[in-house]
C-alpha cells in the first residue's frame, strides 16, 4: 500500500516537503536541493512545477492562508451580531486550522514563518487572502464593545494572534515533546479550549464593559 506522501502529485510531494522543513528548520533552510531531498523527487522537478523556491514558497504560503482564511469565514457567516463569545471563535479557531500540506502542524505556524522572513510582495499576497476576515472580526468586536478604541483592540487581537503561535516546533518532527514538557498530556482540543479563555479575557478590555460573557 503507498504511503500518504507517495499517493500525492509530485507539485504536491514538493508543497508538503518544503512546508516540513519550513516549520523546522525555518524559511532560510529552503533550497532546491532540500526540498526535493524532502520529497524524494529529483531537484529539477521544482523548477519544473514551480520555477523557483520562491515560486514554490509563495504557493505553500497562499494554501496556508487560504485554509486558516476559509476557517474564518465559515465562523463569520453564522455569526450574530453582538456574540462576544462567537467573534472570539471567529478569531481563535482559525489559528488552530491544520497546515496545508502537513496536518500534524497548524497553518499559523507556517505563514508566521513566511510572514517573517519573505518579501513585502509575498507578504501582501498573502495578507490580502486574509485581510478581509481580520477586518469582520474587528468590527464583530467593535460591536460587542461599544466606545472601545478601535487601535487598542486592534492591538489586542494581535496579541492574542501572536500567543497562539505558541511553541514552535522548529528541530522536532512535529513539536510535540516541547508541547508535553509544557502541557502535559492535554489534548489539542483541551489546549484550544484553555486558550478560548485566556482570548476572552484579553479581548473584554475593561470592567466598563460589565462583566465577561
Amino acid at each position: 500500500m503507498a504511503s500518504v506522501t507517495e499517493s500525492l502529485t509530485t507539485p504536491d510531494r514538493l508543497l508538503a516537503g518544503a512546508e516540513r522543513v519550513v516549520v523546522r528548520e525555518g524559511v532560510r533552510a529552503l533550497t532546491v536541493r532540500r526540498i526535493a531531498d524532502e520529497a524524494g523527487v529529483n531537484s529539477a522537478l521544482v523548477r519544473y512545477h514551480f520555477g523557483d523556491t520562491d515560486g514554490l514558497l509563495g504557493e505553500l504560503a497562499l494554501r496556508n492562508a487560504a485554509r486558516l482564511g476559509d476557517a474564518r469565514k465559515t465562523l463569520l457567516a453564522t455569526l450574530q451580531p453582538g456574540d462576544f463569545g462567537g467573534a472570539v471563535d471567529a478569531l481563535v479557531v482559525p489559528l488552530w486550522a491544520r497546515a496545508a500540506m502537513n496536518p500534524q502542524f497548524r497553518a499559523i505556524v507556517v505563514l508566521d514563518e513566511v510572514f517573517s522572513r519573505s518579501g513585502t510582495d509575498l507578504n501582501a499576497r498573502i495578507w490580502a487572502v486574509m485581510a478581509d476576515g481580520v477586518t469582520q472580526v474587528q468590527a464583530a468586536f467593535e460591536a460587542c464593545l461599544p466606545g472601545v478604541c478601535p487601535r487598542d483592540l486592534a492591538w489586542r487581537i494581535r496579541f492574542v494572534t501572536a500567543a497562539a503561535l505558541d511553541i514552535p516546533p522548529r528541530g522536532l518532527p512535529d513539536g510535540r515533546e516541547n508541547a508535553r514538557a509544557t502541557y502535559g498530556e492535554e489534548s489539542e482540543a483541551e489546549r484550544l479550549a484553555r486558550f478560548r479563555d485566556f482570548a476572552m479575557d484579553a479581548l473584554w478590555m475593561d470592567k466598563s464593559h460589565g462583566s465577561r460573557p
